[in-house]
């Protein structure tokens, strides 16, 4: 995880009429009632939350192909990734008081040494590693690519899935933004999974199974960030099992087969003239 440090100053609450969110209706939303809103929402400022006008299963595809992949990933490098979901941000002043609040597709932690957070307070503790958010109907540029600027999020990862949207303003594909010297720039490549390319993540959050390009991509991502870390497949308790079995398995099979050419040679011997 990337270190945070708290905001230097808080940012003026907007007001509704300022701004507006593509795919998203408003809907008024106090502070307190803000505390146990167990629903979905995009973003909320000022007593006004957003939530999404007309969410599909299409939106929510990506993020079950993230979380298979990153698992994978993890797997791979023989240490933990938390996918913390959508667990809320939020933004407080010095006294406590929420400014506003945005709920990601998905948090990726890459060291995660914290209880489960029922939000995630930002500058109390490090950043996410990774953000992930879906544009389907939505559009992160609205809004909430300003706030993630203004909070210094490292790593963020916006998903256009392959779909037919007449009218989208952007095309298909997987954006990489990384955080520099107060905004963020475009990346061919993650900095928080080594290698791991654009193109790479969006073919993966598509496919409707994972294809071999895919299991290389895990393989060689994985084993990267498992060296740096000293770790490795045996270290998943997962595979150490199934590498153990497999190679019980490979020695019993050897087994069987040097007894059937045991006994193959004894039946050649027997047949052989004296």
């Amino acid at each position: 995880m990337t270190a945070s440090s708290p905001l230097p100053s808080a940012h003026r609450a907007k007001r509704r009429s300022t701004f507006a969110l593509s795919g998203c209706r408003p809907f008024a939303m106090t502070d307190t009632h803000l505390i146990d809103y167990e629903g979905r929402y995009e973003y909320w400022e000022a007593g006004v939350a957003w939530e999404l006008r007309e969410p599909s299963p299409r939106h929510e595809w990506p993020r079950s192909r993230l979380v298979e992949l990153i698992g994978d990933i993890a797997k791979m490098r023989g240490a933990p990734i938390a996918l913390l979901g959508t667990t809320g941000l939020q933004e407080r002043d010095v006294r406590g008081t929420r400014l506003r609040a945005v709920q990601a597709d998905e948090l990726v932690c890459l060291d995660w040494r914290y209880g489960l957070p029922d939000v995630y307070v930002v500058g109390e503790i490090p950043h996410p590693d990774v953000v992930f958010e879906v544009d389907l109907t939505t559009d992160i540029r609205d809004r909430k690519l300003d706030v993630y600027a203004a909070w210094g999020i490292p790593e963020l990862w916006v998903e256009v899935p392959d779909a037919d949207m007449p009218g989208k303003r952007k095309r298909s594909g997987l954006t990489i933004l990384l955080f520099d010297d107060g905004t963020f720039r475009e990346s061919a490549e993650s900095a928080a999974f080594p290698t791991l390319s654009a193109r790479e993540i969006h073919a993966a959050l598509n496919e409707p199974s994972m294809s071999a390009a895919t299991v290389e991509t895990v393989r060689r991502v994985g084993g990267i960030m498992g060296r740096r870390t000293g770790t490795g497949p045996d270290d998943d308790p997962f595979l150490r099992i199934e590498r153990r079995l497999s190679q019980r398995e490979g020695h019993r099979q050897g087994h069987r087969e040097g007894r059937r050419e045991g006994q193959r040679e004894g039946q050649r011997d027997e047949r052989m003239p004296c």
